[in-house]
């Protein structure tokens, strides 16, 4: 696990660019580098994705990461908008979250996935396939709105500008 991380994720970030969000079979997603003092870090990005069917809910912002002896990015942290799926956090990590179950949004931090991941002694790259950012919190408070959760993600990845990024363009609202 590079040391370089940690301070990557605490940095002040800025979208190197304003992120455009397509199709891709029955989801809307999108990757944008971010940028340090005005330099793009190389294997540092935010991805945005949701369900096109779902409108105003189903949405993820992620930051991942290009891991030295990885072929993929990976997320290291990520917020969870109104998931369709709910999440139980497993009986390892800070006491306060363990066995912690979310029916509605949730911020999976960076700090307590990444002491885990270099922490319990097993490789990296079996930590990521095993599990994917298994710590989650729940949020101080549920955004209203799209604007609400990306103006929150911003905040809790220290990402500046993150208003330039559109609302995802859900077709019509899915019908229950």
């Amino acid at each position: 696990m590079p040391d370089r991380l940690p301070p990557l994720i605490s940095a002040a970030k800025t979208l190197a660019s304003i992120p455009r969000w397509t199709e891709l079979e029955d989801q809307f997603n999108f990757t944008v580098p971010l940028d340090i003092d005005g330099i793009t870090q190389i294997g540092l990005r935010l991805r945005g994705k949701c369900n096109r069917d779902y409108a105003d809910q189903n949405l993820t912002f992620q930051i991942e990461y290009q891991f030295r002896d990885l072929a993929k990015l990976v997320p290291v942290t990520r917020i969870d908008w109104r998931p369709l799926k709910q999440h139980q956090n497993p009986n390892f990590g800070p006491k306060e979250f363990r066995l912690l179950r979310f029916h509605t949004s949730h911020h999976h931090l960076f700090q307590e996935n990444y002491d885990w991941m270099v922490g319990n002694g097993q490789p990296l790259a079996d930590n990521i396939k095993a599990k994917n950012l298994p710590l989650a919190a729940p949020l101080e408070k549920e955004p209203k709105d799209v604007a609400g959760v990306v103006e929150l993600m911003g905040r809790l990845f220290n990402i500046d500008g993150v208003g330039a990024i559109p609302a995802p363009p859900w077709k019509a609202p899915r019908l229950f």
